[in-house]
């Protein structure tokens, strides 16, 4: 199996190439970097810049599977410019590499983009499955996502012999980047504190998890909208309160008040303080093993604490 990636020097884009060498599968990975290389034969690397429409055709020589993971990261501040760069670097990149597929009649076997599970409203009673219906009427970052999965769900008329399947991703936690990066330093200062009363719902997943169940997905040519997320959501209060833990601290701010997240954060405060308990209903469907079912054991992980049974 041969992959094409979109989005590889991320944090998930790097462990989903760390896992396919191991598993012996090649990967082909788009960067915007004319300079980059590999000294692994399995790992190349083509330049695109798919704002101007320029893609090395050589990328999709042999790929049975392309995973779309392009975008600009969503913890800038949101201005009028990075809303810009937030949604075209989703819609308009998987556009581009669609139309490319389109236009030379290139043949995959399998087409994965992925999602946030931002994509559900804001709740703290609803626990959602993928039956869900969403709407793009909520916020801006939700707004953007029925975009990105529109852009997504309108080839599958077009190009009926791919499998075309939607990640919905949770709240990624990694030592390289995201929520636990930022929490563990803030916890090691001190400075730790939930944004409003902190029972708002995290659904998390470990990034080795994630990269996992794509991987799976890749050989198996999945259909459709999947919940990629732990089987136990927490609360932000508990999560934190978790973090900490390992950190050998102990949260001893008050909580943020909305207000004052708004201030600060401005409008993306709204991802900080939504709360969605999500259901990875088709994953169990799947049979899919997680080596990180519960937050104690992705946490023992990351902060280097031993934990033997990962699949």
């Amino acid at each position: 199996m041969k992959l094409l990636l979109t989005g590889g020097t991320g944090t998930l884009g790097k462990e989903i190439i760390k896992l396919s060498i191991v598993d012996g599968i090649a990967v082909n990975i788009l960067t915007r970097n004319k300079k980059i290389s590999s000294n692994n034969k399995r790992i190349k690397y083509f330049y695109w810049d798919p704002d101007n429409k320029v893609i090395n055709e050589k990328c999709f020589e042999g790929v049975d599977v392309i995973i779309n993971l392009s975008g600009f990261n969503v913890f800038n501040l949101w201005t009028k410019r990075n809303k810009i760069k937030i949604l075209n670097s989703r819609v308009n990149s998987t556009k581009f590499i669609l139309d490319e597929l389109n236009k030379k009649r290139i043949k995959i076997k399998a087409f994965i983009s992925a999602s946030a599970i931002a994509a559900y409203k804001s709740s703290y009673s609803e626990y959602y499955t993928e039956n869900e219906s969403i709407s793009d009427r909520n916020n801006f970052i939700n707004q953007v996502i029925v975009k990105w999965e529109s852009a997504v769900l309108n080839y599958k008329e077009i190009m009926p012999s791919t499998s075309f399947s939607i990640m919905r991703i949770g709240i990624v936690l990694s030592t390289d980047s995201g929520l636990f990066k930022i929490c563990n330093k803030l916890s090691r200062c001190y400075l730790l504190s939930t944004i409003g009363p902190g029972n708002q719902w995290q659904s998390w997943i470990h990034v080795n998890d994630v990269a996992r169940v794509i991987l799976k997905n890749s050989r198996e040519s999945w259909e459709g909208i999947y919940n990629v997320v732990a089987p136990n959501p927490v609360t932000q209060k508990e999560m934190l309160r978790l973090i900490a833990k390992y950190a050998n601290r102990k949260i001893i701010l008050p909580m943020v008040p909305l207000g004052i997240a708004n201030l600060i954060f401005g409008e993306m405060s709204e991802i900080l303080s939504s709360s969605q308990k999500v259901s990875p209903l088709k994953l169990k469907e799947k049979n899919f093993r997680y080596n990180f079912s519960n937050l104690d054991q992705a946490l023992a992980n990351l902060n280097n604490k031993l934990y033997d049974n990962m699949a």
